[in-house]
């Protein structure tokens, strides 16, 4: 009798996989709010200590400094205000559709409020229950809540109503690299070396906050009004413990504008039009496997280097016209990235310089070698 009791007891306190998965989200939930408050407490405390060690620089009197401290607070709480209070689809205006994906689309919308042209990422609830992507777009939004740099998408809000997820993010009016690269189809050496470093600041503040982007390629390198990158779809971002590694003096890499540039462009036109037609069609496309690194498709598992590997596609790209493992069918794609050792090709049309060839090799290649693995400075 006790017997049958206990075993009763036991089948009462069971949990489903379901209620801990979303006592979990509960959990993170509940963490990451406590983390954001602490984070803006200690910059509210910074920046009032900042601002009292200017006024007494300037040798403010108590009236003036007062004035000004009334001022700071009359902001904050308008800020506060702002902040507290509800969004809906309803206060922004669509103007025109920039992307679609599997789950969804973004579109450039206007703030009704405040005219402010923003980027608006719909995503419907249904499409992502059924195919389980609700913890990649938290993922996603988590990210782009602690980010806090020049290199990342600003999140402006983030809601929804009965049918879809938003996330409102800044616009960005440059477009994106894949754009760039589908009007000039090459890149010279020095265009190419400023969005490679930019792209390895970018990645460097991604893995500082513990992340992994694991989908870096052309379409999600955003181009603001100054010319300069930012980072963008977080969907596949994977948090992982980067460990703080000893970083090495980097190795110095001038690339060199090549003098024959436009007999270069003519010397890749056949090799560049087959791909040049593909490459608007997967413009936007979900999943391409040009950009990711071979230990992904493993068994093994993977760290964070894996986007270092996809900064040398890109750069590959950028410079030569086309990926290096590029095939019109995914799966062959796929293969040749994992037998790379045999398909990595760099054309000797293409004319690379020394030190652009070094890089792109000491970043497709194994693990174990790949430049980023010590930090972003050896690179």
């Amino acid at each position: 009798m006790d017997r049958t009791k206990t075993q009763r007891k036991k089948k009462e306190v069971a949990i489903s996989e379901k209620t801990k998965e979303k006592a979990e989200q509960v959990k993170k939930y509940i963490e990451n709010k406590f983390a954001k408050l602490k984070t803006e407490e200690q910059e509210r405390k910074e920046g009032w200590d900042l601002l009292n060690h200017q006024m007494d620089v300037l040798n403010l009197t108590p009236h003036e400094k007062e004035l000004i401290k009334q001022d700071v607070l009359h902001r904050e709480a308008e800020l506060n205000r702002k902040a507290r209070k509800k969004v809906y689809p309803s206060d922004f205006e669509p103007l025109s559709i920039i992307g679609k994906g599997a789950f969804g689309e973004v579109r450039i919308c206007k703030h009704i409020d405040s005219g402010d042209v923003v980027a608006v990422k719909k995503m419907k609830k249904k499409e992502m229950l059924v195919k389980n992507q609700v913890t990649h777009v938290r993922s996603e939004r988590d990210i782009l809540v602690k980010a806090k740099n020049p290199w990342i998408v600003n999140l402006k809000y983030s809601f929804q109503d009965d049918e879809n997820l938003y996330l409102v993010m800044e616009y960005l009016p440059g477009g994106d690299l894949m754009n760039l690269l589908i009007k000039r189809d090459i890149l010279t050496e020095e265009e190419s070396r400023f969005y490679t470093a930019e792209m390895i600041l970018a990645i460097e503040s991604v893995h500082n906050l513990n992340y992994i982007h694991r989908d870096l390629k052309p379409d999600n390198v955003l181009l603001g009004e100054d010319g300069h990158i930012k980072l963008t779809d977080f969907g596949l971002c994977k948090h992982a413990e980067i460990k703080a590694t000893q970083r090495k003096q980097p190795d110095k890499y001038a690339m060199k504008h090549s003098d024959n540039f436009n007999a270069l462009k003519n010397m890749l036109s056949k090799r560049l039009g087959g791909y040049k037609r593909d490459r608007k069609l997967a413009y936007s496309t979900v999943g391409t496997p040009d950009y990711i690194a071979p230990e992904v498709f493993g068994p093994k598992g993977y760290d964070e280097t894996v986007d270092w590997w996809s900064v040398g596609v890109i750069l590959f790209e950028m410079l030569v016209g086309y990926p290096p493992f590029f095939a019109d069918d995914s799966t062959v794609t796929c293969q040749k990235i994992l037998h790379w050792k045999k398909t990595l090709v760099i054309p000797t049309e293409a004319n690379l310089s020394e030190e652009a060839t070094d890089l792109i090799l000491r970043l497709i290649c194994d693990t174990e070698d790949r430049l980023g693995k010590n930090g972003a400075t050896e690179i």
